[in-house]
């Protein structure tokens, strides 16, 4: 049985991941994204509270999905709408996810992943057996009803199309089939509770019927099992009277033998019973696999949501707008309103500046300005946005529009480090060049400050020759730079172009920054002299 959560058609699995996702959660600082998402909330009357308890868990699955991007419109609108059931229901799924947790960490302790395990015929591996089966009959009972208490308002086809298949998976004739056969089985792993007082003991006391054929010299041939059942006799003194001749008092019954006091006997009794028991379980195989890779499915993707809920729990506490994105179908479409850039938005709890634009139809974006003007902050903006979009999930903005684009590759400036083998220039042709030689299809690549490692005539012939070679290619680019010749020699030879597109730092009179980017030809100057004076002035 499937869960379905993140793909309509499929189970999560590893697949298409985005190139170099390490550069990308580096550049983008995407680790305050899944921190935010492991940051547990506390569900009160559905609401989501903040708390300072952590679940690694949660950030570990949302880097695992958010590294895999959507590839169609069709799949991103499919998990948006159940995340936007989930965040309605926030206990809910919490709900789901804490019984998932809970099961899986209980198979866990009956061995799941023990290396030393017991063989598949002992009689420990088959009363193991029937307790992962119990604690998977039970764990499905417990999704059945938290649907059927929460159904009410849910909209979305991946949650409605769930509750359908629990519907007819936990048919009323199955769970009774089910328990039936649970209850025939229980004297043997003690998986089944009973209708006795709590002061009560319980003794379960297994019947087998068997019908043979006789072959010559009466030697039992055929056999066929033709009746299992458990009896619970509640008994108040485990060392009573009647504890004691329950044994004996089976002989009383028609067509039944009595083992009491005849070691042979029981000994027979006790191989005939886990031949019966474990030939019945044989045919439950299938059924504990495949729910116990439903469970498995359901911790995971839960997971996901319930990480995204806790993103938008922290966005609330600081009053960030966010907004699901729409998809374009047109190549080179972006629009946005008051879009922010969401790891630092939510580092200095709430107090930035938005951006608003529209950007359709370019395919080359050059950004200049001054110095500490938003430049990079814009960037970035627009990477976590795309990044956000293309997982399902929400993004800080009041309203964002992008087309799809799975290949996207970041190239941002590095400081020097031990690590580096040669020197920063060097590194930076490297990483483009793997860039170049894994392009796929309608790439998308963001470079900041790319190739000012080195002179400024330099840098810019080097950022001129790669970025024309790229737009060529119809690659798609936003480049923040300070290489004042690249920018101009660009602007100049793109006049009549309408895919390219310059946007600068806003500036004021005074140095006053506004963190706005707006249209507007390349700057010949980045004004560090006013940062001079503002920072060292007063002490110069």
């Amino acid at each position: 049985m499937n869960v379905n959560l993140l793909y309509a058609d499929k189970e999560w699995s590893a697949s298409k991941p985005y190139y170099d996702w390490t550069s990308i959660t580096k550049d983008l600082g995407l680790n305050a994204v899944f921190k935010a998402a492991s940051q547990d909330s506390i569900f009160r009357n559905s609401r989501a509270v903040y708390a300072e308890k952590e679940d690694p868990f949660l950030g570990l699955t949302v880097r695992r999905v958010m590294r895999q991007p959507l590839q169609t419109a069709e799949e991103i609108k499919y998990r948006q709408d159940i995340l936007k059931d989930c965040l309605k229901k926030q206990a809910f799924v919490d709900g789901l996810y804490q019984v998932s947790s809970k099961l899986l960490e209980d198979w866990e302790k009956l061995g799941r992943k023990s290396s030393t395990a017991v063989e598949r015929d002992s009689m420990a591996k088959l009363i193991t057996d029937l307790k992962v089966l119990r604690l998977l009959v039970d764990g499905m009972s417990k999704v059945h009803s938290l649907f059927l208490e929460n159904i009410e308002g849910i909209n979305s086809e991946g949650l409605l199309h769930l509750f359908e298949r629990l519907q007819e998976e936990l048919s009323e004739e199955k769970v009774e089939n089910l328990d039936t056969l649970m209850k025939s089985m229980s004297f043997y792993a003690n998986i089944a509770g009973s209708s006795a007082e709590p002061e009560y003991y319980v003794s379960r006391l297994p019947r087998i019927r068997i019908d043979c054929s006789l072959t010559d010299g009466l030697k039992i041939g055929d056999l066929k099992l033709e009746t299992m059942e458990t009896i619970v006799k509640p008994f108040k003194n485990p060392n009573g009277i009647s504890a004691k001749i329950r044994g004996t008092l089976t002989s009383l019954a028609p067509g039944m033998i009595s083992l009491y006091k005849d070691q042979a006997l029981q000994d027979d009794a006790a191989q005939l019973e886990y031949q019966t028991v474990n030939y019945v379980y044989s045919y439950c195989i299938s059924l504990v696999e495949s729910y116990g890779q439903f469970f498995d499915q359901l911790h995971f993707q839960t997971a996901f949501y319930l990480g995204a809920i806790n993103i938008r729990s922290q966005m609330q506490r600081f009053k960030i707008d966010y907004c699901f994105p729409q998809v374009a179908e047109i190549k080179d479409e972006l629009k946005y309103e008051d879009l922010r850039e969401m790891v630092l938005t939510i580092d200095q709890e709430g107090k930035t500046v938005g951006n608003s634009g529209s950007l359709n139809g370019k395919q080359l974006v050059i950004i200049t300005g001054a110095n500490q003007g938003g430049k990079s902050t814009f960037l970035r903006s627009i990477g976590i946005a795309q990044v956000m979009m293309q997982c399902g999930l929400f993004v800080a903005a009041k309203s964002f529009k992008s087309a799809v684009c799975t290949s996207l590759f970041t190239h941002f400036t590095r400081r020097e480090d031990s690590a580096m083998n040669s020197g920063r220039l060097d590194e930076e042709l490297r990483r483009m060049d793997q860039i170049i030689n894994n392009l796929g299809e309608d790439p998308l690549i963001l470079l900041n400050e790319s190739f000012a490692t080195t002179t400024e005539k330099e840098g810019s012939d080097i950022a001129y020759g790669i970025i024309k070679a790229l737009k060529e290619e119809g690659v798609r680019i936003f480049s923040v730079t300070h290489l004042l010749s690249f920018a101009q020699r660009m602007y100049e030879e793109s006049k009549t172009d309408e895919k390219v597109s310059f946007l600068c730092a806003e500036h004021l009179e005074g140095g006053k920054r506004t963190f706005k980017m707006i249209p507007h030809a390349p700057e010949l100057t980045s004004f560090g002299l006013e940062l001079y004076d503002e920072v060292l002035g007063s002490n110069a």
